[in-house]
């Protein structure tokens, strides 16, 4: 009767801990399938995010922007593919905070941005990447 007690022993530990080992590795498994499932989520919003702030029409909306600016005032304005070049002169404060304002929330990096100030008049290079 010794062994049968033993050996009834020793099932119940195997089975106690068998079931033990069987939460954990589903909980394992819930954890890391919630892991997965946020950064799904999370790709897509990324991927989504980079779809709206792509460059399309980039060109157009900083014409846009420069646009109002008298001829004279425009020194140089060169595209080059992913980057342009602007140097306006004699700008009006109005008119400096109306083009820095408008090209600040296009999705662009200033990689250079110089402001000179003579009188009451400015002079803006900058060059700017997107």
């Amino acid at each position: 009767m010794n062994k049968n007690i033993i050996l009834i022993a020793i099932s119940l530990l195997f089975l106690v801990g068998s079931i033990i080992f069987s939460y954990l590795q589903k909980k394992n498994y819930y954890n890391s399938l919630n892991r997965v499932k946020q950064e799904s989520i999370e790709v897509k919003e990324v991927a989504s995010l980079q779809q709206l702030w792509k460059a399309k029409g980039i060109k157009k909306r900083i014409q846009r922007v420069i646009g109002p600016i008298a001829p004279a005032k425009k020194e140089r304005v060169n595209f080059k593919r992913n980057k342009v070049d602007i140097k306006l002169n004699t700008l009006t404060d109005k008119e400096l905070n109306r083009v820095l304002t408008k090209l600040s929330t296009l999705p662009l990096q200033f990689k250079k941005l110089k402001i000179v100030r003579s009188g009451d008049e400015f002079i803006l290079e900058c060059l700017c990447v997107w």
